[in-house]
């Protein structure tokens, strides 16, 4: 079975809830954590299909917790980068950054053609990207990019370690079972709990409501195909398709940018329009390398 239809699929629902998240962040929701309690809230629901599922080894356990726990981290240092930065630059950077990392982590895993498809997408992300790089940076949003790809590529790289010994449904449940101390947290720690408490009487929640869980469904439905496309396939390889995502979300930032100018910040050049053919033309290429790949 081919990833690549699962890993596109994903990078699509991805910049949809990467667009509605910098929408609330900007507008509505006041701390990243918010969205941490939630999505791991929603997360939860997969315990439900422990009874369907045989109880792995610990091994797996703990590599599969160890994924979770990564990911939650590497999630909420991309969202408090996304509140401060632009989206169009924000995203790509931790996408270009995320498979380079995988690469260094298990590059004995990958073929010849495997590694020239990987360099091609991310110097298509980088052409896609150099309008973008131009715009104010500061260095606390460069850390928050930098160890939010440090702390994704760690995840998907004990995931992929943990598909190799059990069943991908296996892995997916019993990796959440960590999330139930984070969520306690919450109820717990005075500090926390004044987030979530402070947020839920404010009167702008109810308007938000629907499209913050359109935008979490759409974030879990993703996650949910790019883990199953790194059960098929590297995750270097399936993380370096990164920058379908951005032509996405440039396609949203046109959409939305009248109605929303101050979440997405698009100006058009020549520069830019040629940088944009040049880097959609390497992803291309990349792709039709992946793909015969298999």
């Amino acid at each position: 079975m081919s990833y690549l239809p699962f890993a596109i699929l994903a990078q699509f629902l991805n910049s949809i809830a990467v667009t509605v998240d910098k929408i609330l962040l900007t507008k509505t929701i006041p701390d990243p954590l918010i969205y941490i309690f939630y999505f791991s809230l929603m997360n939860m629901s997969l315990l439900l299909g422990i009874p369907f599922v045989k109880l792995p080894s610990t091994e797996v356990i703990m590599l599969a917790s160890v994924s979770t726990a990564s990911w939650i981290i590497g999630a909420y240092l991309m969202l408090r980068a996304l509140k401060s930065g632009q989206v169009q630059r924000v995203i790509p950077v931790i996408g270009a950054l995320t498979p380079i990392f995988l690469l260094i982590l298990g590059f004995q895993g990958l073929t010849q053609t495997q590694i020239k498809a990987i360099a091609i997408l991310v110097a298509g992300l980088i052409f896609l990207t150099l309008e973008n790089l131009k715009g104010k940076i500061n260095m606390k949003e460069l850390f928050l990019e930098i160890f939010s790809s440090v702390f994704f590529a760690l995840s998907y790289y004990f995931l992929s370690l943990s598909f190799l010994k059990t069943s991908f449904l296996t892995v997916l449940i019993w990796s959440r079972p960590i999330l139930l101390p984070l969520l306690l947290s919450f109820l717990v720690v005075p500090y926390l709990r004044r987030i979530i408490a402070s947020f839920l009487k404010t009167k702008a929640v109810v308007k938000s409501v629907p499209l913050f869980i359109f935008g979490q469904v759409s974030a879990i439905a993703s996650e949910l195909l790019l883990l199953f496309s790194i059960s098929l396939a590297n995750p270097a390889i399936v993380n370096s398709l990164q920058g379908i995502k951005y032509i996405f979300l440039i396609v949203f930032s046109l959409i939305l940018g009248t109605k929303f100018p101050e979440v997405f910040k698009l100006k058009f050049s020549g520069y830019f329009l040629l940088t944009q053919i040049i880097g959609i033309g390497f992803i291309t290429i990349g792709l039709y390398l992946l793909a015969s790949t298999g």
